[in-house]
């Protein structure tokens, strides 16, 4: 059964949960990026840096023995400041450490400037280079035997999906994964990739925004959110037990629609705790 809010409330990790439906400016420095590929040389994604305290930013107490790695939503040129109020909300806030981790579009802010175009399978491997740098944090505090929780919030939502689909759960201890989609409609995946964006005003059918002029710095945000959508995740996660993950999503998410009904059977087939957010 689909678990409400309200009966969920007691547990620290939803206290955090419920504030962060609803979404999260702090702009950060970019890796040189790599030069457009010449005429017939395959095109290589974005570097990530080696040294892996430039793969996030800490706040909070070093010591503490929990972590929490917080994939943001997006996808954004920026990191949000970690000084968002809902972290002020988890029970343990003034001795918890929180690592924000990077995104490809975070470390590399020249992707928009790229004079070529894009294919669907170089915009994925950039997707690529953020969920590798999501698994190379985790495997770092995991190393340091600290208790890890990871938090996806929408694009990011996405991102740890997309994790929990190629690396598996075992890394981390446990999993919160807001206001994504396990099967995004097509329509919404294909008008992202071509610069026509969706929402949902009823949360559950698409409808086109309408809007035609971005800027590259825009259209790249899109394409790279567009490159996640393209999964089915109800296919790449069949396998996978998922009692590891709480999922909350909003009844009423005009951005990415709530979960359907197959969607939220088949995650609690896979052991995951369903939390419905009413009001989101």
């Amino acid at each position: 059964m689909v678990i409400t809010l309200r009966a969920w409330a007691r547990l620290s990790v939803l206290a955090l949960a419920a504030l962060f439906v609803v979404g999260c400016m702090q702009a950060m420095a970019p890796s040189q990026p790599k030069d457009d590929p010449e005429p017939g040389e395959t095109y290589q994604p974005t570097p990530i840096p080696d040294d892996i305290d430039d793969l996030f930013e800490l706040y909070g107490k070093e010591d503490s023995d929990t972590v929490w790695i917080y994939a943001q939503g997006g996808p954004l040129h920026f990191l949000k400041s970690m000084e968002y109020p809902a972290f002020s909300h988890y029970p343990d806030h003034g001795t918890a450490q929180f690592v924000h981790v990077h995104q490809t579009l975070t470390l590399n802010h020249e992707l928009a400037e790229r004079d070529a175009d894009w294919t669907l399978e170089e915009l994925q491997a950039e997707v690529d280079v953020s969920v590798e740098i999501l698994h190379r944090t985790i495997e770092h505090f995991k190393a340091q035997d600290k208790r890890v929780v990871v938090i996806g919030h929408s694009y990011g939502a996405f991102l740890v999906t997309r994790y929990l689909a190629i690396e598996g759960p075992e890394a981390a201890d446990r999993y919160l994964i807001m206001a994504g989609r396990l099967e995004m409609p097509m329509v919404v995946v294909d008008g992202f990739l071509s610069g026509n964006p969706f929402l949902f005003p009823d949360a559950v059918n698409p409808v086109e925004v309408g809007r035609t002029e971005f800027t590259p710095r825009e259209l790249m945000e899109m394409r790279i959110a567009a490159a996640t959508g393209y999964d089915r995740y109800t296919e790449e996660l069949a396998d996978t037990n998922l009692d590891q993950v709480i999922y909350v999503y909003g009844f009423n998410d005009f951005s990415v629609g709530r979960l359907d009904d197959d969607e939220v059977a088949f995650l609690q087939s896979r052991g995951s705790t369903v939390i419905r957010v009413q009001s989101a």
